[in-house]
């Protein structure tokens, strides 16, 4: 481990109060006890050896924590070392050293913000760059059973328009909700329960595997967002693992005046809870706007979304 990243890791440490305080004191204790070390070649210089750890404190311990440091070895300095000086010069001495810590503070307080900053976008377009290998793999694992499910008859030309449907009714179902992320437009026809619901499952949608009914309801545009991206999720599922894998069963989505929806399989294969935690798993964890509840019965996934 190289030096930059040891103090790297040292920015981004949370102190609790307590840890706080003991590094407060420590960068007290350790230039006062230096000062009665050098004796009179210190007092030339009183305020001096305790500039680095002020800088220190606003690095590694935050703005306040140095502030706290400063005006201590301001009150430790005029006790102990100038205690013979004209109150003028120790006023004037005392103003210059603050005026100088504030800059050091104002240098170290910006560093450390600027290394947790970094952070936080490091671990962000790691979320992102995950995000998207998930979408691609689901992607491609849907095009797969799409072209599964699609295949009936002989007709290569009616295999190919149905394909061409269904794969293009997933590119719009994409881009709704790439466009549903970006934008803050509050358009109720677009955020209404029963319009995010079909666009969600026309990729998917055969026959009769599904089966619609509730009211009309309208959403928040953030909440439709997190819907379609949930519906998604289940929809993929259910193509690959579920009722839409074997070209018998079926979906029911119903919902409630207050936004509950239900997705009931039924006909499928039997189910079972994922032996790994992945992504998808993951967002449905970490939902924000619906509380999700699963059930992984032997007759089909049952599934209950709740507005928070």
């Amino acid at each position: 481990m190289t030096r930059i990243e040891v103090v790297r890791r040292a920015i981004l440490v949370d102190l609790a109060p307590w840890q706080k305080g003991a590094g407060i004191v420590l960068a007290i204790a350790l230039p006062t006890l230096a000062h009665y070390a050098l004796g009179s070649t210190a007092a030339l210089m009183p305020y001096a050896a305790y500039c680095p750890f002020i800088l220190f404190a606003a690095v590694f311990l935050g703005w306040r924590a140095a502030l706290a440091t400063a005006l201590a070895a301001t009150l430790v300095v005029d006790l102990l070392f100038l205690r013979h000086a004209l109150a003028r010069q120790v006023v004037t001495v005392a103003v210059f050293f603050m005026a100088t810590n504030l800059a050091l503070i104002a240098v170290g307080d910006t560093l450390r913000r600027t290394v947790r900053q970094l952070d936080a976008l490091a671990q962000q377009q790691d979320i992102v760059v995950r995000e998207m290998y998930h979408r691609v793999q689901n992607a491609l694992g849907v095009v797969q059973a799409l072209i599964r499910v699609s295949k009936s008859g002989t007709d290569a030309e009616q295999f190919r328009q149905d394909l061409l449907g269904r794969v293009h009714a997933l590119a719009n179902a994409n881009r709704l909700l790439d466009a549903r992320r970006h934008s803050a437009a509050d358009d109720q026809a677009d955020t209404a329960i029963d319009h995010l619901v079909r666009t969600a499952i026309a990729p998917f949608h055969k026959d009769t595997a599904f089966r619609i009914r509730g009211p009309r309801v309208v959403i928040s545009p953030e909440a439709a967002y997190h819907l379609l991206l949930v519906l998604h999720e289940l929809c993929t599922n259910a193509l690959k693992h579920g009722a839409l894998s074997n070209g018998l069963g079926h979906v029911t989505i119903e919902w409630t005046e207050a936004g509950t929806l239900h997705w009931i399989e039924a006909d499928g294969p039997p189910t079972s809870p994922p032996t790994r935690r992945g992504l998808g798993t993951g967002m449905f964890a970490r939902q924000q706007h619906w509380t999700i509840d699963r059930d992984f019965a032997p007759c089909g996934l049952r599934c209950r979304l709740s507005p928070r």
